[in-house]
Parts: C-alpha cells; structure tokens; sequence
C-alpha cells in the first residue's frame, strides 16, 4: 500500500492542521490548492509559503475558467460577505455549488499520476449546518466513487469529519503549529474582518482553546 496522500490545502487553519496531521503519521503529502476564483485568493500565498518551508509538494491548479458552472457564490463573485454564524441562514451565501465534488475530482486524477492512496480533505463538523459538500454522507459516496473511477483505488477521506474546530486547534497546538501561518476570513483584505461565518469560527475555537489568535482583526480582537 503506497505511503502518499494528496492533502488539498486551501491555505485555511483546518487543511493546515491536517496538513500537519498526515506529516506527524509519516505520510509523503502531496499538497493541492486551486484557484477558483476566490475573493480571499491570499490564503494560495499563505498555501505556497508554508508548502515551500516544509519542503513538500506542491501544486496550485487554476480552475477560473470554470466560473462560468460554478457562479452565485459570495466567495467568487462582487456580492457581499454575509456577516455572522455558520448556521445562520445568510450564510448559504458562501455556497460554491458543486466545489468539492469537482475538486476532488480534480485531486483524485492527481493522486493517481502521484501514486497516492487517498485524498484528504479538511471538512469538519462545523461546516455540516451549511455545506452538503462537507457532510459524511457526501463524503462516502466519494469515496466509494473513487475507489472504482481508475484501475486504481483512490479513497477519499475527511478525517476531522466528526470534530468541531475548536477540536481541530487543540490538535494542532499539540502538534506544536503557528496559525498566523494561515489564512481563514473571507474577505481578501490586509486584515481579517472578525465578522465572517470563517473568521466567527476561528475567533470561537481560539475562545475555546484559551489562547490569542495571531491574526490581525479588522475589529481590534
């Protein structure tokens, strides 16, 4: 059984964490991030500078062109950022329809031509409320899809999938990592908002940990 996995890592503190997750298992990650057309394109960067300090693989595709099948999203349109939490209705705003069946798709084509077992991806329990694409039912009809796609098995696998964020941040603070090595909010400006459904989130996990977030807020937190 290969030893690889392809981690698809959006630059975000959950892919960050699991990042991390699969190198402290002794995994060969290959890193995959896209570009979608995000507002928040920052977090490649952030993507691309961590990826290049640890020495690993790393691939950024451009999809852009698909916006065309992939519109009516807040995150990749002039829309606004709706404000507040995950579960609030507003925030079906965020929806990029269809993004993680095609970018495991995506990924799943690259875990073969790298010989990868798996594809991990960093879908929580948090993300439940408002994302079908995160949901453990989405997550093993892929799998099963995948396994059966090529002549060779890939699995996919979300392995925060029943952990909250704030469970996600305490793994990584025992694995000893630097979140202002990450990007969350959804907006692409110098500073987090603090406002966001993705920055409320993260502002809460750090609440729950007892410890500062490195980030800078808009807001002064």
């Amino acid at each position: 059984m290969t030893d690889a996995v392809v981690v698809i890592y959006s630059g975000g503190m959950d892919s960050f964490t699991l990042l991390h997750r699969a190198r402290a298992r002794g995994l060969r990650v290959h890193a995959l991030s896209f570009n979608y057309g995000q507002r928040h394109v920052r977090e490649l960067d952030v993507a691309r500078s961590v990826c290049a300090d640890l020495g690993i693989p790393h691939k950024v595709i451009d999809i852009r062109a698909m916006s065309e099948v992939m519109s009516g999203s807040a995150l990749t349109s002039d829309e606004d950022i709706p404000e507040g939490h995950y579960e609030e209705e507003n925030m079906k705003a965020t929806v990029v329809p269809n993004r993680n069946m095609i970018l495991l798709s995506l990924a799943t084509g690259y875990a073969v031509t790298v010989d990868a077992g798996a594809v991990w991806y960093g879908a929580h329990g948090g993300d439940h409320a408002i994302y079908p694409d995160c949901r453990p039912e989405f997550v093993e009809k892929m799998d099963a899809v995948c396994r059966v796609a090529n002549y060779e098995p890939v699995g996919i696998e979300a392995p925060f999938m029943h952990m909250s964020k704030g469970d996600i941040l305490a793994e990584g603070v025992k694995l000893g990592l630097d979140y202002a090595n990450t990007w969350t909010c959804y907006n692409g400006r110098e500073k987090a908002c603090g406002l966001c459904g993705s920055c409320v989130e993260r502002l809460e996990a750090f609440a729950e940990n007892d410890i500062p977030d490195p980030l800078a807020y808009e807001t002064g937190r």
